[in-house]
């Protein structure tokens, strides 16, 4: 038995890849966003600490630092080892983007043949012809969030995030996939 072919990638950005199989329009999110925030975090604390540390245990080295050596070298090892939390969270990070699709739950399903759109569970949220995307403000972000927006309300695809690529141009590749072109 031959394994389905992995989908073709229309365009990937923050961890959500769009992409083609057939008929099928499939939304995958990686789910790497809070991944992302956490790195950023970690490096921001391995940078503080441990340039301090470097900076004052260097001072310290020509008797030019009012903190004691062991103080700066306290620090220093703090930086590091924030560091090498940062490294380990980046690491998971690129571990994901090597996973492949098939992996990973479909956020969203837009079927061209059958003319519908599809959530996750397989259950029909609206015909193609009513659905339109859009970028929505978030309310606890600066970022925006990329929506399916249907009669029945909102389907939130993805919630951008500035730490890993926002989203992009993801709205106009969805509508040229899905549609064919601009709406």
């Amino acid at each position: 038995m031959i394994a389905p072919a992995e989908p073709r990638i229309l365009a990937e950005v923050g961890g959500l890849a769009v992409t083609e199989q057939g008929p099928l329009i499939v939304v995958v999110d990686r789910g790497t966003g809070p991944l992302a925030t956490v790195a950023f975090v970690l490096g921001v604390l391995a940078l503080v600490p441990g340039g301090f540390g470097a900076v004052t245990l260097a001072l310290s080295a020509t008797n030019g630092a009012a903190v004691p050596w062991w103080v700066a070298l306290i620090f220093l090892l703090v930086g590091i080892a924030f560091a090498g939390a940062a490294f380990a969270v980046v690491s998971r990070i690129r571990g994901a983007k090597t996973k492949p699709l098939s992996g990973y739950r479909p956020a969203a399903i837009f079927d061209r043949a059958q003319r519908v759109f599809v959530d996750a569970d397989g259950v029909v949220v609206a015909p193609l012809d009513h659905v339109r995307f859009e970028r929505r403000t978030q309310l606890t972000s600066s970022s925006p969030m990329l929506v399916a927006v249907t009669p029945g309300g909102a389907f939130t695809l993805k919630r951008g995030n500035p730490f890993n690529g926002g989203l992009g141009n993801l709205e106009d590749v969805l509508t040229a996939a899905v549609f064919g072109g601009a709406r």
